[in-house]
C-alpha cells in the first residue's frame, strides 16, 4: 500500500439520484465522494473541505454549476472541475476554468471516471506549468540584477 489518500470528489446535481448513483458509481471506482443538490450546500462544503475534483451540473437549485465555478476558481484553485450538462454551448465561455465537461445523459459511468480522471491530469499538469513559470520569473529577475562576469586576461 503506497499510502496516497482516495481523491475526494463531489458531486453536484439537482437531481439526487444522479448524486447517488455517481456517489456510489465513483466510490466503487476509489474516490471518497460527497453529494449535495444546491449551489448554497456546494458552496459550503468548499469552504471547509479541500475536493481533488467538483463533478458539478449546470442546473441547480439556488443558481447554477457555472456559479460554482466561479466559487471554486476563488476558494479551491488547485481542484479540477467537470461539468455535467445537455446543453455544453452554454458553457463555452467557461471552458478556460474546466477541466472537461460530460454530456447528459452520459452514455457509460466508465466514461464518467475516465473524465474525472483526465481533469484531475490536466489540473496537476496546469499547477505544474504554474510553478515552473514562477520558477522561471525567479531566475530571471535574478540574473537581471546580477553583474555580468569580469574578463581578466
Amino acid at each position: 500500500m503506497s499510502g496516497e489518500l482516495p481523491p475526494r470528489l463531489l458531486v453536484v446535481d439537482d437531481d439526487a439520484d444522479i448524486v447517488k448513483l455517481l456517489m456510489l458509481a465513483m466510490r466503487t471506482r476509489g474516490y471518497l465522494t460527497e453529494g449535495v443538490t444546491t449551489l448554497a450546500a456546494a458552496i459550503s462544503l468548499i469552504d471547509t473541505t479541500t475536493y481533488d475534483v467538483v463533478l458539478t451540473d449546470k442546473n441547480l437549485k439556488g443558481g447554477t454549476g457555472l456559479d460554482l465555478i466561479d466559487a471554486l476558481g476563488l476558494r479551491s484553485p488547485t481542484t479540477a472541475i467537470v461539468l455535467m450538462t445537455a446543453y455544453p454551448e452554454g458553457a463555452l465561455g467557461r471552458l478556460a476554468s474546466l477541466d472537461g465537461y460530460i454530456g447528459k445523459p452520459f452514455k457509460s459511468l466508465d466514461l464518467v471516471a475516465q473524465s474525472l480522471q483526465d481533469a484531475r491530469d490536466r489540473r496537476a499538469r496546469a499547477i505544474e506549468r504554474q510553478k515552473m513559470q514562477g520558477k522561471l520569473g525567479e531566475l530571471q529577475v535574478t540574473l537581471s540584477h546580477s553583474s555580468p562576469p569580469s574578463r581578466e586576461r
